[in-house]
């Protein structure tokens, strides 16, 4: 027997900014523990992080990164918003202009 369902309007992902595939190396902080990670898509909103455990929905953390194209490093407050076995989206809590410009500047790449 198959079984068709379909999703609510409400469950579709609707995202306000565009992600981009990347692979790059950051540093998470939480509850006093860094560790490091990898980036693998990323976007003005948030991000998708390699994680080796799973975490809660909610949890605030710390990402500290760099771009290829700068030299200066991205600072951002993060909370979980989506979670897997081995990996975790965050959404941003809020980019400073500079860190904005850098990656907009970064992102041109991928329109190319």
């Amino acid at each position: 027997m198959l079984v068709l369902i379909q999703r609510p309007d409400s469950l579709i992902e609707h995202r306000s900014t565009t992600r981009h595939p990347v692979s790059i190396d950051t540093t998470v902080t939480f509850q006093e523990t860094q560790s490091g990670q990898t980036i693998v898509n990323l976007s003005l909103g948030g991000a998708l992080l390699t994680f080796g455990e799973r975490l809660p929905l909610g949890t605030r953390l710390d990402l500290v990164f760099r771009l290829p194209t700068s030299d200066s490093e991205i600072t951002v407050g993060a909370v979980v918003r989506w979670a897997a076995e081995e990996s975790i989206g965050v959404q941003f809590d809020g980019l400073r202009a500079r860190e904005v410009w850098s990656l907009n500047e970064y992102f041109k790449q991928f329109d190319e």
